[in-house]
């Protein structure tokens, strides 16, 4: 694209990197990503995602108020409880592409040392 105002364009261009660097970084959590595969298989109250996870409530509560924020989920408070739901379309196309696309570096990325934290 042929712009009058490259700064403008660079700016909208640098933005539109930052954003799409924050939502690999949502869907970097392997806690964040379990969440999300729940998820694709139904509405869940925050016990079970928390069971599920095998994570203490306050550190899966973090993670869901993350996913919130940031409009991968939503959350319903139905008496006691709040049951969340898978609110983003196309997350399960993408970890379905990603896991495709990571197959063959699979092992590499398992005994992969240059990123970090440490989840393994």
């Amino acid at each position: 694209m042929i712009s009058c105002f490259p700064d403008v364009l660079a700016a909208t261009i640098e933005g539109e990197a930052t954003s799409l660097a924050r939502f690999f970084r949502v869907l970097g959590d392997p806690t964040r990503l379990r969440i999300l595969e729940l998820l694709l298989g139904g509405e869940r109250t925050v016990g079970e995602i928390v069971e599920a996870v095998g994570q203490p409530q306050p550190r899966v509560s973090t993670h869901l108020a993350c996913l919130r924020h940031c409009r991968f989920v939503t959350a319903e408070r139905r008496g006691r409880e709040v049951v969340y739901r898978l609110a983003l379309e196309g997350v399960e196309e993408i970890l379905v592409q990603a896991a495709q696309a990571m197959a063959p570096v699979g092992e590499r990325l398992a005994t992969c040392t240059r990123i970090g934290p440490d989840w393994v």
